[in-house]
């Protein structure tokens, strides 16, 4: 299909649906879980060495089929005692958020990395330091965090690769598993080493959960790392490389945007696929605002492929999509809808938030 806007494009599935922006200024790299049908953005930062202390919650329920819709919250600011930081981690256990590691400054210019982690109560909007990652473990910026439940309901948290400045400058692909019933030297959790990944060290990785698996994938050594694994919690189980590495077949053929850094994962439902839910990549460092669908179904069923979709910020009337890294997600497998949003692109920082509807193609709403 061709679409006829001024020059001929192809015309991919998907429109990007303009929601509630974030009230304050742009920003970047800051952490994010999800609690229910809110997600919670911590942190971050908006350029000139201003790390932020802000604390947002954004209701999607709120104000449905309304223009824009969707309610964002100010919280409490961070603690004084908790420093402020970005691309820091942030994950969800039995109704509680998590936040820690990421990159903090000290004095005017000079930064470290950080490896403490504070729960968030929504009940009373308080923070609670519980226990940092173990001391044979790095101090880590730019890695991923997720939350899995294992057989018997019980809900673990997950933390792992990223990049450490402090001793040595280094790429990680450690994953440790926090135990929120735990206790370490007086604070509440424990972590535990995770064993068994066998994948590439990686900065700036991206993750999604579909069905309680974790698609791990994505992010930078320094080049962009193509090799992708799926972990359930006990086994670590590897999928086709995300690069045209088949010259005999065709599926990949099409793959060359598609390893990138700093972008987000999300999960969205595909009505015409059964109402499955799906994942997806979008933004990058270096690859523009390419947005890919992916089928988890296992390669001996037909899936383990990749589909291109409509890019983020793309039928904007008049305007390129630029590169958009450090930008924020939010998954909410109840609804089966998902929202992308903030980051930057060079010295501009952004304050939208976007919805993916998958089966609307693209340039039929005027969103802009």
């Amino acid at each position: 299909m061709l679409s006829c806007k001024g020059t001929s494009e192809e015309e991919l599935m998907g429109d990007w649906q303009k929601r509630a922006g974030y009230p304050w200024n742009g920003l970047a790299y800051a952490s994010t879980f999800v609690i229910g049908d809110k997600g919670y953005v911590v942190g971050g930062y908006n350029g000139n060495n201003a790390l932020r202390r802000e604390v947002y919650v954004f209701d999607h329920t709120a104000g449905a089929g309304a223009d824009n819709y969707g309610e964002w919250t100010a919280l409490n600011l961070l603690p004084s005692e908790i420093p402020a930081r970005y691309q820091a981690v942030g994950f969800s256990v039995n109704g509680k958020g998590y936040m820690g590691t990421g990159w903090a400054f000290i004095g005017t210019d000079d930064v470290t990395t950080l490896k403490d982690f504070w729960q968030y109560d929504p009940n009373t909007d308080t923070w609670m330091e519980v226990a940092p990652l173990p001391e044979n473990a790095h101090k880590r910026r730019g890695a991923i965090a997720f939350s899995l439940t294992d057989t018997n309901g019980k809900e673990w948290g997950y933390v792992g690769c990223g990049y450490t400045d402090d001793p040595d400058r280094a790429y990680l692909s450690d994953f440790w598993r926090f135990d929120p019933d735990g206790t370490t030297d007086g604070l509440p959790g424990s972590w535990t080493p995770v064993t068994g990944y066998r994948g590439d060290k990686r900065l700036g990785a991206i993750v999604f959960v579909i069905g309680n698996k974790a698609y791990i994938c994505c992010g930078e050594r320094p080049a962009n790392v193509i090799d992708f694994w799926v972990f359930d919690g006990t086994n670590w189980e590897k999928r086709r490389q995300m690069a045209n590495t088949n010259p005999d077949e065709d599926f990949d053929d099409d793959y060359g945007g598609l390893a990138r850094s700093f972008g987000v994962g999300y999960v969205v439902e595909v009505p015409e696929q059964g109402g499955v839910l799906r994942g997806h990549i979008v933004g990058a460092k270096t690859n523009g605002s390419s947005n890919w669908e992916y089928n988890h179904t296992p390669e001996n069923e037909g899936g383990d492929l990749w589909v291109q979709r409509t890019s983020f910020y793309n039928n904007q009337s008049g305007k390129t999509p630029g590169n958009r890294e450090g930008l924020i997600s939010f998954s909410f497998p109840s609804s089966g809808r998902a929202f992308v949003g903030l980051g930057r692109s060079g010295s501009l920082f952004y304050d939208d938030l976007w919805e993916f509807k998958p089966l609307i193609e693209d340039y039929v709403y005027d969103d802009y």
